[in-house]
């Protein structure tokens, strides 16, 4: 990727993660919004074009490493899913996270998954 595709990718919502809205800093990754899934055989990326993505710059957003590694090989709406079930996770696997909400300390807001990129081109349009 050429350096001033990756500072056109950077700038696509504000300079922000494309996902959690967070300001990007010095380093930032580039992820393929419909995952690429490297290594396999050409036979399936022509038949399954609805889940295999390309390499190009249409199928690039920034993010934060953070939600790039989260993300990994996830479409989109099941990273949605998946950042979903962290609450759960949360009270399953962590006694100080079910002690501070015992206490008060946490609440927990139910609310929709809304990606960075979608509350910006809405704001945007």
């Amino acid at each position: 990727m050429s350096k001033s595709d990756r500072e056109k990718v950077r700038h696509m919502f504000g300079e922000k993660c494309a996902y959690c809205g967070k300001p990007l800093g010095k380093t930032f990754h580039v992820d393929h919004v419909k995952p690429i899934y490297r290594g396999l055989p050409d036979h399936y990326r022509e038949k399954r074009p609805d889940i295999v993505g390309k390499d190009e710059i249409d199928n690039m957003f920034p993010a934060c490493p953070r939600c790039n590694r989260w993300k990994s090989t996830l479409q989109l709406e099941q990273f949605r899913v998946e950042l979903s079930l962290q609450i759960e996770r949360l009270r399953r696997n962590s006694a100080q996270f079910r002690l501070s909400e015992d206490y008060g300390m946490i609440t927990i807001v139910h609310s929709p998954i809304v990606f960075w990129f979608e509350k910006y081109r809405d704001a945007n349009k």
